[in-house]
């Protein structure tokens, strides 16, 4: 039997090593994090299901599916991405964004069941392999595998295409000067990327299927090779892909329930002590010019609306509008209806939470693409806590920040000596290994069948209230203390020090600072402050699943915060206030949030990135410096 699953594993890896060669690729040479990447996997699985399904044989449908794949890789690379080389956040929500609205187009064209290629004639038949028999499509797969790794090896290290590849990977600015044009090579690059993610999937409808939720799960697959192997490295990525197809495989049957810790310890090990992965190079991402980053801003009417805004903003003086703010919370409960309330709690939760990535993101500079991995820390520490030691709500949610708060430290500890886009992978691999966690240990968290939180938090006159209305006075209480503390903070000097190390760390760290240090003890409060908002989530929903610890719910966050302005005091309340109410607007007229909210993450990354409160202030700057001027 073991020798049964490392063959399959090795089977199973010649396929993810064709989806992350084309990741790989794209991410060495166009340093581009394509979170796309499984979309155009399952996409490539689904044509090709269609194509043979039709009549058509198995060589047409695999065409099918290569095309779709790279045909994506071309729309993707010159209608969205091109004008945010440099801007890995701002690519971040784009390929997020197409990743959802690609996610909701396939489910509305194949559905949700899964589905499964038969090979035709002799690659249905199975030959002996020692004791057992093993299907021939399989022992194609391994055939397959291995020729394209000779191929694209011989295309990078033997002809003009691949060198001048490496030249743009060493030096984009050189590669220009000597004549290469490395927009087409940027398109060639991200073309040949989806023609193989889309090959991949066509050749493994046959062995895994197409479902909903095989594009996530394969992408992070191959994030996994691309970071061990080494970004950029094809003999890397092969291996790395053999490597962790044979884990995987042997770790369902020998050690089911921590088969997701076995597969993302080793990335996150690698991201901590050999960030370049085995063969792999630095990656140095160049910023944009800033100039570049909001073209909303120049709009006419945008900026009519501006001016308006920060008119009426100051009809009232800014201790007036608190106020205000706080009698509404106050006053909530007694005018709205129990859902309308529902929605304040669930908007009070998220902002909580954005408010706590706020602190690493827009202070520091520290982007995360896996805070969902404290928020559901915070959400599980009171769920267990009540299972397993009895305890009462109030001490519940103590032990939640306690517990987040030890988890962002060691994974402070273990990200922190990466930087930019590697750092956004370290986020990624270390709340990939605690949804994993409590995503198969079954018997403690449920698995994705999830566990209830079912203690109350009491206190004076809680008795005779409804339970809505007692979560309310709650979280609201909570949202309006951390409040007063978001604004002590951003007054304060070690705000200043933080954005200081965003800005220039070697100049902080030429003056005397402890420059780790400092981004420690960040990372490790905007942790915490994001499992508080999970543990009020826990009380809110009365349930809790691996899904809180999901790369969607980070990507919802750090939408949040960007959207509301990153690196303000207000910016990560508006953002999460509006997408929430957006989101239980429109997701009651209609069943396709999600394409919705795909299409919000490309206009932001595309439009604005100063986020709603980021734009009012440089108006308002503008206003002060030359009345009426554009900025």
């Amino acid at each position: 039997m073991l020798t049964i699953s490392i063959v399959n594993g090795v089977a199973y890896g010649c396929l993810l090593f064709l989806l992350a060669a084309g990741f790989s690729m794209i991410f060495g040479v166009l340093k581009i994090v394509n979170l796309a990447h499984g979309s155009f996997f399952l996409f490539g699985a689904h044509v090709a299901l269609s194509t043979y399904e039709s009549g058509a044989g198995l060589g047409a449908a695999l065409v099918a599916g290569a095309a779709v794949g790279g045909a994506f890789g071309l729309f993707c690379e010159r209608a969205l991405l091109r004008r945010l080389q440099g801007d890995y956040l701002g690519q971040v929500l784009i390929t997020m964004g197409v990743m959802l609205i690609l996610g909701d187009v396939a489910l509305i064209l194949w559905g949700g069941t899964p589905r499964m290629l038969t090979p035709p004639g002799f690659l249905a038949q199975s030959v002996p392999l020692g004791a057992f028999s093993y299907p021939v499509y399989r022992l194609m797969l391994i055939g397959i595998g291995v020729a394209i790794a000779v191929a694209l090896w011989w295309l990078v290290e033997r002809t003009t295409f691949g060198a001048r590849a490496r030249a743009a990977v060493d030096d984009e600015e050189i590669a220009q000067a000597v004549g290469i044009s490395v927009p087409r090579l940027r398109l060639a690059i991200f073309f040949l990327g989806g023609l193989l993610a889309g090959l991949s999937g066509a050749l493994g409808s046959g062995f895994i299927g197409a479902r909903p939720g095989t594009d996530l799960e394969v992408f992070l697959l191959a994030l996994v090779i691309v970071v061990i192997g080494g970004v950029g490295s094809l003999p890397g990525a092969f291996l790395a892909a053999v490597l962790v197809g044979i884990l995987d495989s042997v770790s369902k049957i020998l050690w089911p329930e921590a088969s997701y810790f076995v597969l993302f310890a080793p990335m996150a090990a690698f991201l901590v002590f050999r960030p370049t992965g085995l063969f792999g190079r630095p990656i140095a991402v160049v910023p944009p010019a800033s100039g570049d980053r909001d073209p909303l801003l120049r709009s006419p009417s945008v900026a009519r609306a501006a001016k308006a805004a920060i008119r009426w903003a100051g009809l009232l003086p800014k201790p007036a509008w608190i106020a205000l703010g706080i009698a509404a919370i106050i006053l909530w409960p007694a005018v709205a209806s129990q859902y309308a309330i529902s929605v304040a709690v669930l908007a009070f939760v998220w902002a909580i939470f954005a408010v706590g990535l706020n602190i690493g993101l827009g202070y520091a500079g520290m982007p995360s693409l896996g805070h969902a991995a404290f928020f559901g820390t915070g959400a599980y520490a009171v769920a267990l806590s009540g299972k397993l030691l009895q305890i009462d709500g109030w001490s519940a949610l103590a032990l939640a920040v306690v517990a987040s708060a030890l988890i962002s430290a060691v994974v402070a500890a273990m990200v922190l000596r990466t930087r930019e886009v590697q750092l956004l992978l370290a986020t990624v691999a270390s709340s990939q290994v605690l949804w994993g966690i409590v995503f198969k240990w079954r018997s403690l968290t449920g698995g994705d069948d999830g566990m209830r939180s079912i203690q109350p938090i009491s206190f004076p006159g809680a008795e005779a209230l409804d339970a809505i209305v007692r979560v309310y006075c709650v979280v609201a209480a909570v949202f309006v203390a951390l409040c007063m503390g978001a604004s002590a903070l951003h007054r304060s000097r070690y705000r200043l020090i933080l954005n200081g190390i965003r800005d220039n760390e070697g100049r902080l760290a030429a003056l005397g600072y402890n420059t780790r240090l400092y981004q420690f003890g960040a990372f490790v409060l905007s942790g915490t402050v994001s499992g508080l908002g999970g543990a009020l989530f826990a009380f809110y929903a009365g349930f809790v699943s691996p899904d809180l610890m999901s790369i969607a719910t980070s990507g919802q966050v750090l939408l949040m915060v960007i959207i509301g302005g990153a690196g303000t005091l207000a910016g990560p309340i508006v953002g999460a206030f509006g997408i929430i109410v957006l989101k239980e607007v429109l997701s009651a007229e209609t069943q396709l949030w999600q394409t919705l909210e795909g299409l919000l993450f490309i206009a932001v990354a595309l439009l604005s990135r100063q986020g709603v409160v980021g734009a009012l202030r440089a108006w308002r700057q503008v206003s002060d410096a030359r009345p009426g001027a554009a900025p």
